[in-house]
């Protein structure tokens, strides 16, 4: 039964292409959309970009970048862009609070990744490998939680792979239409507009090692540099022109000094490590397409030479070593290498012989590695159950589909299927996905966040409420109330604020209470006591202790 499907899988794929990237849209989709529209706003990123994207919607100002009262200028434009038009046109007034309508990019993105994904593998590897490659990597660890959080990096990695669709076209074929240059000059520009330096860095890194394996630029002429350079600056240069203006440089000094330079020379925000982590974290972000990592190393060591891996290994090896010499790591900043990852992982599963079945120590390996599929229900339950919580029929659900997925994996990894490994990688990905993501997303206890919005809509004031948080000062509260909320408060000031207002409510965390309660009695305000509210912040990576004030 097993052999026939995987026999029909591979009769699919060399039928034509529209029909398997039809499938792989819907293969994408049911790998991302568990938890994507329960799933709370997450701290911090996450948060922070969407509240500034409301805020852009709601003044209707595209130039400048403000969270809260304050400028946030980390990153450039073009992720507020898209989340502004993705509000635009789903109803802005309906969904302003909504935090999946911000990640409707990012789910966007990743379903034209794979797609991408699938056209550079056809264009170097042939059909089998083109679509083996896009599903592994739609099922990954980390491109799937990318997928579902309101951030730049799916979208990023969506423009650098259009970007390295053009250069696998030019690498293979030696010609490019004008249309297809200029498109790679668009992609260029738009992830300049979404991340800055990041995509340049990965495209220009590919490009320098593929000329010096061609020992020249000549094969590159067809990129039109003339033209797409002009197109490029065209599309970039008006806003970073705009913002310096407005904020009078200070956009640079913050983007490129306080947030990128930074990282590069000392782990910001607890987030150091030593070379060689990403080496080590791979088996478990790039997971489980993982089990096919041993595969892609002995096909790029035996076929070095060939176009394809070269192409490959040009796009891995310097953003990687990159990315590894770098003080400030983050799981996800290597993402946008997976792609090549999954090429070569394809390409060397598919290169085995047909009737060669994987030996005892590839059976050892997979045993070991088909068991992290345990780890992330197993993380999830703990998780909850610390914190309080119980376990749903999600989880539930979750640990059957894992346990589902080690048993088609174990069969179709050990006995040799060809293309069937991309059903167990998925049936593993969404048994991830359901016990982590949509078993959380009802863990009240991890969202203290949305516990405040609901007090807040649930308790009857005036029209206009002041909303004042002192030490708990997460985006997503922002985000989840309709009023605006007052961060950076010192009690005293908070209090005074209070006395300015009708009405209002105020959370103070357990460390400022004292001092709250004292420059009330000070002040002779009369503050209602409400019912205390508790839990972990993701954000502050701590429990938190928020006591409730009420004025009517």
């Amino acid at each position: 039964m097993m052999q026939q499907v995987d026999t029909a899988l591979l009769r699919f794929a060399n039928r034509g292409t529209l029909l398997p990237q039809l499938v792989l849209v819907v293969f994408t989709l049911l790998m991302i959309l568990p938890g994507f529209f329960v799933l709370p706003p997450v701290d911090r990123d996450e948060s922070r970009f969407s509240q500034a994207s409301r805020q852009m919607v709601e003044s209707g100002d595209l130039i400048d970048i403000r969270l809260g009262e304050d400028a946030r200028y980390k990153k450039p434009v073009g992720l507020y862009w898209l989340q502004t038009a993705a509000q635009t046109l789903i109803g802005a007034e309906a969904h302003l609070n909504d935090i999946w309508a911000y990640r409707l990019p990012s789910a966007l993105a990743a379903v034209v990744s794979v797609l991408l994904t699938y056209l550079v593998a056809l264009q170097l590897m042939g059909a089998q490998a083109a679509f083996l490659a896009a599903a592994l990597l739609a099922s990954s660890f980390v491109f799937g939680a990318e997928a579902r959080l309101a951030k730049t990096d799916a979208t990023l990695l969506a423009t650098i792979l259009i970007c390295q669709w053009s250069l696998a076209r030019l690498w293979s074929d030696g010609r490019l239409s004008r249309g297809a240059a200029l498109l790679f000059w668009g992609a260029l520009a738009a992830s300049i507009l979404v991340k800055g330096p990041l995509g340049p860095m990965v495209i220009g890194s590919t490009i320098a090692l593929l000329a010096l394996h061609r020992r020249g630029l000549l094969w590159l002429a067809p990129l039109r540099f003339r033209q797409g350079g002009i197109l490029l600056l065209v599309l970039v240069l008006p806003w970073f022109i705009a913002i310096s203006l407005r904020s009078g440089g200070a956009f640079w000094t913050a983007s490129l000094g306080a947030d990128l330079l930074a990282k590069v020379g000392e782990g910001q925000e607890s987030h150091g490590a030593p070379p060689g982590s990403y080496l080590l974290a791979v088996w478990l972000t790039f997971w489980p397409a993982a089990i096919l990592l041993p595969f892609a190393g002995l096909y790029a060591l035996r076929n070095w030479k060939s176009p394809e891996v070269v192409f490959c290994l040009a796009w891995i090896i310097p953003t990687w070593l990159i990315f590894e010499l770098a003080a400030t790591k983050l799981l996800h900043y290597v993402l946008p290498t997976y792609p090549a990852l999954a090429l070569l992982a394809a390409a060397g599963w598919l290169s085995r012989p047909a009737q060669l079945r994987p030996g005892l120590g590839f059976r050892i390996f997979l045993a070991v590695i088909l068991a992290l599929a345990l780890v992330f229900p197993v993380a999830s339950a703990w998780l909850s159950q610390s914190l309080g919580g119980g376990l749903s029929l999600w989880w539930a659900g979750g640990l059957c589909l894992c346990l589902m997925g080690i048993a088609l994996g174990w069969w179709s990894f050990g006995r040799g299927a060809r293309l069937l490994p991309a059903c167990a990688c998925g049936v593993l990905s969404l048994g991830l996905s359901v016990s982590l993501y949509a078993h959380l997303a009802r863990t009240p206890q991890l969202w203290p966040s949305v516990a405040m919005a609901r007090l807040v809509s649930e308790t009857e004031l005036c029209t206009r409420p002041l909303l004042i948080s002192i030490g708990y000062e997460e985006a997503s509260l922002m985000l989840l109330n309709a009023q605006p909320v007052v961060f950076g408060l010192a009690p005293d000031d908070a209090v005074r604020r209070l006395q300015g207002h009708d009405c209002g409510i105020a959370f103070v965390t357990a460390p400022q209470l004292a001092a709250f309660q004292r420059a009330a009695a000070d002040a002779g305000l009369s503050l209602q006591r409400g019912d205390p509210i508790s839990g972990f912040s993701i954000g502050g990576a701590e429990q938190v202790e928020l006591s409730v004030f009420l004025r009517n």
